[in-house]
């Protein structure tokens, strides 16, 4: 039993290191580490599957990570977390992935919660805050847990710019000057209407509550497959990045409704994995999650999105075979293993 304690430490010893290496700003280091890495994880089941939780840890920190800056304290941090690893010889945890992440969930809790854009923007909400904001055309916006935006009103159009998390318009008229939110994938413009938009780094999402609004992409692409712009009107919702839109789809605007003015997360059918990116949005823990793990879950519930604990409880109760493991106060992980 001590032999097994001892080499259960070790790989997760070993898989700090790999976290380390595999992260490297120099490629050089970074392409002699992945054949190291390879090699390594083939050597038993065990490693097999520690390596497809240190993958899909990288993948995570790679999507917040975007700048140098970011990035040499990305390997500070996760330098600093290796050491505290080898300094932990006698904790029981309920998975190896939960270990890991227990002495390197710092570089989420600063980069997710914390890039630049958001720091610098003009008007920001806190994570799980509701907050709304009158704009001096009469407009309002309310922002949904940590976002941001960058507000250019001139006297020919109005611009918000939204940089980080989600946010909800209730559009003024103006005849002379257009309402327009921007993102890095394109524009939408508000043709007098209310409407919710939602920034991720992949991808903005759009949902219609009354009106209509005209959506372009940042980028022109000539292809009848994928519009460059298109009218998106009340009762339907669409995904975008910068070069494409994604087909248009109906929309439950009662539900939509109840998420922005009751707080609550009504879900019919949807896959766990939305659901959690859902009470994310809100909550003041990270929570972090494998979505090929928990996708074919499908859920049917009212949650709160002002209390993520507890909403992570009641799925609790409904899926026992999740497991939730408060890793430290600002970071959750949830998992079936």
């Amino acid at each position: 039993m001590i032999d097994d304690q001892k080499s259960k430490q070790k790989l997760i010893e070993e898989a700090a290191e790999w976290i380390v290496l595999l992260s490297a700003d120099d490629d050089l280091t970074k392409k002699a580490a992945k054949m190291d890495f390879d090699a390594w994880k083939s050597m038993s089941p065990q490693r097999q599957k520690i390596a497809q939780d240190i993958e899909h840890y990288l993948y995570s920190i790679q999507k917040l990570v975007q700048t140098p800056q970011q990035q040499q304290m990305t390997q500070s941090v996760l330098k600093a977390g290796l050491q505290s690893v080898n300094k932990q010889k006698n904790l029981r945890y309920g998975s190896l992935f939960a270990i890991a992440l227990c002495s390197l969930g710092g570089i989420y809790t600063y980069l997710a919660y914390h890039p630049i854009a958001y720091l610098t923007a003009d008007l920001k909400s806190s994570a799980g805050e509701w907050m709304t904001h009158s704009l001096n055309d009469g407009s309002t916006l309310k922002f949904r847990g940590q976002s941001a935006v960058n507000v250019h009103f001139s006297a020919n159009q109005r611009v918000i710019e939204l940089v980080q998390g989600e946010i909800f318009v209730d559009v003024a008229k103006d005849q002379v000057r257009p309402f327009i939110v921007q993102t890095q994938h394109g524009q939408i413009e508000a043709l007098g209407t209310a409407f919710s938009v939602r920034y991720q780094p992949e991808l903005t999402e759009l949902k219609m509550l009354h009106s209509k609004v005209k959506v372009q992409t940042s980028h022109f692409v000539k292809e009848p497959s994928k519009p460059s712009s298109v009218i998106v009107s009340a009762g339907q919702e669409v995904t975008f990045n910068g070069y494409a839109i994604q087909p248009i789809h109906d929309l439950n605007i009662h539900n939509e409704q109840q998420k922005w003015m009751q707080g609550q997360l009504i879900v019919e059918n949807m896959p766990l994995s939305k659901v959690l990116t859902e009470l994310d949005q809100n909550s003041r823990t990270k929570i972090i999650f494998k979505t090929d793990q928990l996708e074919k879950i499908q859920v049917n519930a009212v949650l709160p999105l002002d209390h993520a604990e507890n909403a992570l409880k009641l799925l609790n109760s409904v899926f026992p075979q999740l497991k939730i493991y408060q890793i430290t106060p600002y970071l959750t992980v949830v998992t079936t293993q």
